[in-house]
């Protein structure tokens, strides 16, 4: 699509947006489902909590046994950091993986990873580090170049594709969103082509959110909720 045309199909979806009748209250429950997803005060169960997502049980089951995990090894006097869940995991059973030693090792592999980027910056906390690789330059690079797996952090695990990676960036802070089937979905309601792939969804819907003047992961669930609605009533006369 030619530039000046999106730009104009962009500024028109932000337009249909925003004249909803329930705009304020659809962006409310928008915010509090981010909040909810991006709560997670340690780094390290937010790394965990997006290894588990490989798996592809269903989002709500993993965060039960993250928060289960959490209850059962917080202590006052060691907080669960990087290097301490790292050394619970290689301990505990498989259990905290669904039973599946491939998900074990994957989390083992993305904690050291981050132990290692924590390294670099030791004046830093480990959330602010995992939330400004989340938003870094060089990550949205990658992601934009489509060379996903080549990215130092979590690419070269080999693990990830796109919609993990992004579920990892927005859990861990991220101004960016999930390029689900819904979010493709919800673009299309507001007038744009059906995109090609999750990266024109991603890039699409970020223009969006950037026109709005909104965080991305809450247009991403503004989206989401058009698409379970399908458009109807709440798009109709625009």
């Amino acid at each position: 699509m030619h530039m000046v045309e999106l730009a104009d199909r962009t500024a028109e979806a932000a337009r249909k947006i925003r004249s909803l009748d329930d705009f304020e209250a659809r962006l409310e429950r928008a915010a509090g489902r981010v909040d909810e997803l991006t709560g997670r005060p340690e780094a390290a169960l937010v790394i965990y909590e997006a290894a588990l997502m490989k798996s592809g049980r269903p989002r709500e089951e993993i965060r039960r046994l993250v928060d289960r995990f959490r209850e059962t090894f917080a202590d006052e006097e060691e907080p669960l950091t990087i290097p301490r869940v790292s050394a619970l995991m290689k301990v505990e059973g498989d259990e905290w993986f669904f039973g599946e030693k491939e998900l074990r090792v994957l989390t083992g592999q993305l904690l050291g990873q981050f132990q290692h980027r924590v390294a670099q910056y030791n004046y830093l906390d480990e959330r602010t580090v995992l939330r400004r690789w989340a938003d870094s330059y060089d990550t949205r690079l990658f992601i934009r170049r489509r060379i996903l797996d080549t990215e130092p952090v979590v690419g070269v695990t080999g693990a990830f594709d796109l919609e993990l990676m992004q579920y990892l960036r927005v859990i861990a802070g991220g101004d960016t969103l999930v390029p689900t089937e819904g979010v493709a979905r919800g673009l299309e309601l507001l007038g744009f082509d059906r995109p090609s792939d999750g990266y024109e969804t991603l890039a699409a819907a970020e223009q969006l959110a950037l026109h709005l003047e909104l965080p991305a992961p809450v247009v991403g669930e503004m989206l989401e909720e058009l698409a379970r609605e399908g458009g109807e009533g709440s798009l109709s006369g625009e």
